[in-house]
């Protein structure tokens, strides 16, 4: 038996609005606890280990390690760390046909929303973190 559902759905981004504004830059800016410092990304509004609710914006440098890697029909994901987060990821990877470990954050491809990830060899990685 198959079903087709389509949604059409908006997310409310208030006052994460410039997290999803630098993902479409392929800028991976996150939000660090002014309470425990702890850096979320994906950006969050309250504090995942505290429940803060003070939050400034904290720019990462985009590149993440691989933690684990799926691949399907539908597309390859990762759940990755981005290198300054505290926090983990899912990504979709732009270049599947990649074996590396470690990528960085770009754009999503045709204009479209989400994390995506270009896998990339260690020798590329910038290892400074802002």
């Amino acid at each position: 038996m198959k079903h087709q559902i389509n949604l059409d759905y908006t997310i409310p981004v208030g006052d994460l609005a410039p997290y999803f504004e630098a993902l479409q830059r392929g800028d991976a800016l996150a939000r660090k606890c002014k309470g425990c410092g702890r850096v979320s990304f994906p950006a969050r509004s309250q504090c995942a280990d505290c429940n803060g609710a003070e939050m400034q914006w904290h720019p990462l440098i985009g590149t993440a390690r691989i933690l684990f890697r799926t691949d399907g029909a539908g597309g390859s994901f990762a759940l990755v760390q981005f290198d300054g987060a505290d926090t983990r990821s899912t990504v979709a990877l732009s270049n599947a046909a990649q074996t590396s470990d470690f990528g960085a954050l770009v754009k999503a491809p045709d204009g479209g929303n989400g994390i995506w990830l270009d896998l990339t060899s260690h020798d590329a990685r910038n290892d400074d973190v802002r």
